[in-house]
């Protein structure tokens, strides 16, 4: 088993036991390694990691930058710096840099530490804040140097997924396979690998491949809870380009009570808004996914996040939700950080254009679409995820 304690984090043994089966939980999709990581950290006041892996997904899990929850974890982590080793000081530092809405420059502060010595955690910070922002290209050069530092080690099968991933996004799709084969098949629970695979074939939309590589497994992943919504969604997306509208909602049916993470909401609106572009009917699936964005405290500080929300709401521009919703964009006022840089070049004038689209103002769509060319890439998510975009666009052209 795995153990990404190299090098050991400062703390207990309690703490680095519960360090190691955290990162058990966390890449193989099942527990809650945020909880798990919490409780260690309250009980040992010298572990600095803990609360540095906390912080970082509860941030990237669409948390205000000022939220309590997300500060308690970096008040722990600022607190023990005098304890930290310089490698913990470092890691404390980039969370700074995440925690003030300077993401790219955090990425690159994690993706400095593991360049210098191997350390898995930097390694997949980086990997996963690169993915928040949508920088491909940083995501690939850092992918590329990991796996080349970290050679045979154990947990190599876990550093080629992220990279043939990265390869994936970048268009490299004969290379992204390859790797992301050889990832699975060193360990077929690994489903980050599984599910860089299953990119590549949204990517060419190999249908075939696509049912072989998810349907045919389904008994290998549907428990890895905390990724299966997002595969599933995968393998309904395929269902949707051959037509098989039945079995595509069918997944949208059963995945629902699952959604209970605002990504989790962002498939589920993704695959509603697809089928309708798609011609499709879905019936009054929309009411109950506006019911659950109004009650999502994730808003206006993660841009793909906050697109999601946005389709649901064009859709059902009548629930006592929508009002609120996008007032409270509006009513934002913005700074000079990345993410609010972010936020007024690329997600508000994009939630216009999704606005627009409901609303039937199909020309409004393209021109606010087009303004913003390859810049939507800045919310962040997949080129897949992000290619709803760009079939509202052509919807919207072919209706005017």
């Amino acid at each position: 088993m795995f153990d990404p304690g190299d090098p050991a984090p400062t703390g207990t043994d309690t703490s680095r036991l519960a360090w190691a089966d955290a990162w058990q939980q966390f890449l193989h999709f099942r527990g809650d390694p945020i909880a798990t990581l919490s409780a260690a950290s309250e009980a040992d006041d010298t572990f600095v990691m803990g609360p540095v892996f906390a912080a970082t997904y509860t941030l990237l899990g669409g948390s205000p930058l000022d939220g309590s929850v997300l500060m308690t974890h970096v008040d722990r982590a600022r607190a023990r710096r005098d304890r930290a080793s310089g490698r913990e000081l470092a890691h404390v530092d980039a969370l700074g840099h995440l925690v003030a809405g300077e993401f790219t420059r955090a990425a690159r502060c994690w993706d400095d530490i593991a360049r210098r010595g191997p350390d898995f955690a930097a390694i997949r910070f980086a990997h996963d804040v690169y993915l928040h922002i949508g920088d491909a290209a940083g995501r690939l050069s850092s992918s590329r140097a990991a796996v080349e530092q970290w050679g045979d080690r154990p947990g190599a099968n876990f550093v080629a997924g992220q990279h043939a991933f990265a390869l994936e996004e970048v268009g490299r799709y004969d290379e992204a396979e390859a790797i992301g084969r050889r990832a699975l098949d060193a360990d077929p629970d690994d489903l980050w690998a599984r599910h860089a695979l299953a990119h590549v074939y949204e990517s060419v939309e190999d249908n075939e491949a696509t049912f072989a590589l998810l349907r045919d497994s389904t008994d290998r992943w549907h428990d890895q809870d905390l990724l299966a919504t997002h595969v599933w969604w995968h393998l309904a997306l395929r269902l949707l380009a051959v037509g098989d509208i039945d079995v595509a909602l069918a997944i949208f049916d059963e995945r629902l009570p699952h959604a209970t993470t605002p990504f989790r909401l962002c498939d589920q609106a993704s695959l509603l808004w697809r089928a309708e572009l798609a011609g499709f009917t879905v019936g009054d699936r929309w009411d109950d996914l506006a019911d659950r964005w109004d009650r999502v405290e994730e808003r206006h500080v993660c841009g793909f996040l906050d697109l999601h929300a946005a389709l649901t709401f064009a859709r059902r521009p009548g629930h006592p939700g929508a009002a609120r919703w996008f007032d409270g964009l509006a009513g934002r006022s913005w700074g000079d950080r990345e993410n609010d840089r972010t936020f007024a070049e690329v997600v508000v004038p994009l939630v216009r254009a999704i606005r627009a689209f409901g609303a039937g103002d199909h020309g409004r769509v393209v021109a606010l679409i087009d303004g913003l060319g390859s810049t939507t890439s800045r919310i962040g998510g997949s080129v897949a995820q992000r290619d709803l975009i760009n079939l509202t666009r052509r919807a919207a052209g072919a209706a005017t």
